[in-house]
């Protein structure tokens, strides 16, 4: 994956991209791998990790800014604008309406959500498992440029040899670079009569936040009975993420998880706009282990007691 790179790359922030109303940014980038000179962002004299990716946080104004990198004579340059600060006298937004997860799902009101399959054997149990976004969705963007869509992808199929090796019966919500409609996942879910679903997505932090400050591996649920899969699941994911810090499962809204039908969570593995982060994603290595410690959470959720 690490193929030689001629110069500097500026990946975030995009050309030409407009920013919320910050005060700071990170800048992510990679250049060629041992370096001969130092590499210099807006003046800052910036470290470089092995892979050749870099990371820095870089202070903005309203308006139009500039990113300028400097390596070995090379200089690239990054415009972009950020919003100014809104006025006092805006009003605030009204609350969003609370989504209906049956109205979304078009299925009946009275539908009630799948136990754990306790007892059964893992050729009893089918899985559905969604590499988050793809086509033309390419999710976060790591130093390198590369898509949190092809990391999704690599870490599930990983998920499903697993799951496959162990005896379940499993599929791909996508097998390329594909986009499925976000409800037609949990669709699917329910139409192929899944017994669980798992979307898989790498994570990135706000264009204010340091990623190297902010990560963390968590997973998410938006109801009690994908909770409970989540947490099965996180439990072994973080034994294997170490030293990186484990959020537990936690809840969220989210399209993919309010399925009242199918008991379903979503995988943030790693954060992908860090250079550690980028490395360790992209490692074949670690998606095992991963994929790994999925299939042992699954296990363990199965053998909870049905509610």
């Amino acid at each position: 994956m690490l193929a030689q790179l001629a110069a500097i790359i500026l990946t975030f922030p995009g050309e030409g991209m407009r920013l919320p109303s910050v005060t700071n940014t990170y800048c992510i980038g990679a250049v060629p791998t041992n370096p001969v000179a130092p590499l210099i962002v807006n003046s800052v004299t910036t470290d470089v990790y092995r892979t050749g990716a870099f990371l820095a946080m870089v202070s903005v104004t309203g308006g139009l800014n500039r990113i300028v990198a400097e390596w070995n004579g090379e200089t690239a340059v990054r415009t972009f604008k950020v919003d100014l600060p809104p006025k006092a006298s805006a009003k605030p937004q009204p609350p969003s309406k609370p989504h209906d997860p049956f109205a979304d799902l078009g299925i009946p009101t009275n539908t009630v959500c799948k136990p754990p399959p306790s007892g059964k054997k893992p050729g009893e149990v089918f899985v559905l498992v969604d590499p988050g976004h793809g086509g033309r969705d390419t999710g976060a963007l790591s130093p390198h440029g590369w898509r949190e869509k092809d990391v999704n992808l690599a870490q599930a199929k990983a998920i499903r040899d697993a799951l496959a090796k162990a005896g379940f019966r499993v599929a791909l919500t996508r097998e390329d670079d594909s986009f499925p409609a976000l409800y037609d996942r949990p669709k699917r879910a329910i139409r192929d009569n899944a017994d669980l679903f798992i979307s898989v997505h790498h994570n990135a932090t706000h264009c204010s936040r340091n990623p190297r400050l902010s990560r963390h591996t968590t997973s998410y649920a938006s109801n009690e009975p994908g909770r409970a899969l989540a947490a099965a699941i996180q439990k072994h994911i973080a034994s294997v993420m170490e030293p990186v810090k484990d959020c537990g499962a936690q809840m969220k809204s989210l399209a993919v998880c309010r399925n009242p039908a199918i008991p379903s969570c979503l995988l943030e593995v790693d954060f992908i706009n860090l250079p550690e982060g980028e490395e360790a994603s992209w490692d074949p290595e670690r998606q095992k282990k991963v994929a790994t410690a999925v299939v042992m959470g699954v296990l363990d959720w199965m053998m909870a007691p049905a509610q």
